[in-house]
């Protein structure tokens, strides 16, 4: 068995962890670029989003690589995430692909159940060896998002541009190699430090920008044309909602943060539209009162959750005047226009900030 999976922010180090841990081959996808946008669109529907449109990307040029086993997550409910697998393995097998493609539901608060699930398909695995490498792939994501948010806090007061952002590439390389608990915690800490130690400017005004959305788009760099490295070389601090760690322990527990989403969407949106647009929708409402200077909303073309979260973000930007842009991506989306878009809504956040200074 040779296995791959898309590329969605830092998935790939957790699952080659994962599955090399429980002696599996793993066949990386290249980095998503634009051959890989290019394959997805060339054999996509036209209205399928640019999320569906990657992996297929991903899954192609995998397979070219010699890849024989496809994974990927199905799921339930209004938003198309859950039909991806299926249609992508229909795509690839027009194609004249010859693999296998294992699709796993998310855990909806039974993490027992998706785990014995997910080790059916390896029934030569020991489950101590399994569940070893599972519980350090999840050390290794909730680290990884650890230092991100780090990143996008203090890349912001970097003293030399670019400096930051290879210190945490150098670092990330060095967490995806670990093999123990203690060298993943090292790193981190090491890594911070570093980061620290360049990011020594200081502003009159900081403004702070909060980062809503699809999850694909949020985590997905290539997809979201880095949009967080963007922000801090403006000199904005960021705060990204979504993460891989918070996707999965809220999946697997149903921890106490849906509820939360719907206190803070109450009035606005009282049940999920499917997707990630009630989180959208709460979140938005969450940084406007924390006094944050803007919202970004970030939506893939077509994605039905999100635009009903858009139309209602709004109003709420409008009941707690709080700047907010949304940001829709597709493969026609253009680098230079959207880096014009953000410069203005910073510029925006800067004279909004100053009126209240005077």
């Amino acid at each position: 068995m040779k296995i791959t999976y898309p590329h969605m922010g830092s998935l790939n180090m957790i699952l080659k962890t994962m599955f090399e841990g429980i002696g599996v081959e793993v066949i990386d996808p290249p980095p998503s670029t634009n051959k890989t946008l290019t394959l997805g669109v060339r054999n996509s529907h036209e209205f399928a989003c640019l999320p569906f449109k990657i992996n297929v990307g991903n899954f192609i040029e995998a397979l070219d690589r010699g890849a024989d086993t496809i994974i990927m997550l199905g799921g339930i409910g209004p938003c198309r995430f859950g039909y991806y697998g299926q249609v992508q393995r229909e795509i690839l097998k027009d194609l004249g692909y010859d693999f296998k493609m294992i699709i796993v539901d998310p855990p909806h608060g039974r993490l027992i159940d998706f785990l014995k699930e997910l080790a059916s398909y390896f029934p030569n695995v020991d489950g101590k060896t399994a569940l070893k490498s599972f519980v350090f792939a999840v050390k290794k994501m909730i680290a990884a998002d650890k230092l991100e948010k780090f990143l996008l806090k203090y890349r912001a007061h970097e003293d030399k541009p670019g400096v930051t952002t290879k210190i945490y590439e150098e670092y990330m390389k060095k967490l995806e190699k670990a093999q123990k608990w203690q060298e993943v915690d090292k790193i981190v800490s090491e890594a911070m430090k570093k980061i620290k130690e360049n990011a020594n400017v200081r502003r009159k005004i900081q403004l702070k920008v909060a980062l809503v959305g699809e999850i694909y788009m949020l985590l997905e760099p290539f997809t979201n044309m880095d949009i967080s490295k963007s922000l801090n070389e403006l000199g904005v601090e960021v705060t990204k909602t979504e993460y891989l760690s918070d996707y999965l322990i809220n999946s697997a527990f149903k921890l106490p943060q849906r509820m939360e989403f719907k206190k803070n969407a109450r009035g606005y949106l009282e049940r999920d539209i499917g997707g990630h647009g009630l989180n959208t929708v709460a979140n938005t409402v969450k940084y406007a009162k924390l006094n944050y200077d803007g919202v970004i909303h970030i939506l893939p073309f077509t994605c039905t959750p999100e635009i009903v979260a858009q139309g209602i973000i709004a109003k709420i930007s409008r009941d707690y005047n709080i700047p907010v842009m949304s940001l829709v991506y597709d493969e026609n989306t253009g680098q230079a226009g959207y880096q014009t878009r953000l410069e203005a809504f910073v510029d925006l956040l800067y004279r909004k900030r100053m009126e209240v200074i005077c």
